[in-house]
């Protein structure tokens, strides 16, 4: 079964020349504010994030889609959220600001379970669109259960041509190293299921073998 998923990711990722799921995206810079909580190993105070908002399938322009929230936080921790029903339920939302991000899965820390979820400050976008992406996004986040608010992050998507006036030219979406939760998390940090995270584990690593930019090692 491990060696199914990996070949089955390669092959969707070599015939789309992308990512295998979430192929297209917009990358961000942000702050993360948080204070301290037991659940997660979360970096409290103020943290400055570099991301991507993408679309899980990658349906064109506003066509609703199950959308991701990634982003880097010091470690390196590789968080990815997605939109999410009754906190483990993929679902596609029609707007940027219309439904929930959760990690779908939860984390074991130090002998506990928890989510992590990121709730979009309501109205501030009309469509799935990655062109209709406003100048910034805000989301209070959450970590449960029972869920209960830990900090702030805040977004804002760097322009579609991939300059920032302030740094120059960056590398297209297509040239970015991928987000990668499995490799990248913090010491003592598990993703659970074990069964389900050796899966995933696979599925990244058929997705980067898949990918003609991309060198495994």
């Amino acid at each position: 079964m491990p060696e199914l998923v990996t070949s089955a990711f390669r092959a969707l990722a070599s015939a789309r020349g992308a990512r295998a799921v979430h192929p297209r995206g917009r990358w961000f810079t942000g702050t993360m504010t948080t204070t301290f909580d037991p659940a997660l190993p979360l970096p409290a105070g103020r943290t400055e994030v570099v991301g991507r908002l993408s679309k899980g399938a990658g349906t064109p322009a506003g066509v609703p889609d199950v959308l991701g929230l990634a982003f880097r936080l010091p470690g390196p921790w590789d968080v990815l959220l997605s939109t999410s029903l009754a906190r483990v339920l993929p679902r596609p939302a029609r707007t940027w600001s219309s439904a929930r991000y959760g990690s779908i899965t939860p984390f074991r820390w130090r002998g506990g379970l928890a989510w992590l979820a990121a709730v979009p400050d309501p109205g501030q976008t009309a469509s799935a669109s990655l062109d209709d992406l406003p100048g910034e996004l805000g989301f209070t986040l959450e970590v449960g259960g029972p869920w209960r608010p830990v900090g702030r992050l805040v977004v804002r998507p760097l322009p579609a041509d991939g300059l920032l006036p302030a740094d120059g030219l960056l590398p297209a979406d297509d040239e970015q190293p991928p987000l990668d939760p499995v490799r990248n998390r913090p010491a003592g940090l598990e993703l659970a299921p074990a069964l389900l995270a050796r899966l995933r584990e696979r599925a990244y690593r058929g997705s980067r073998r898949g990918r003609p930019a991309e060198q495994d090692p």
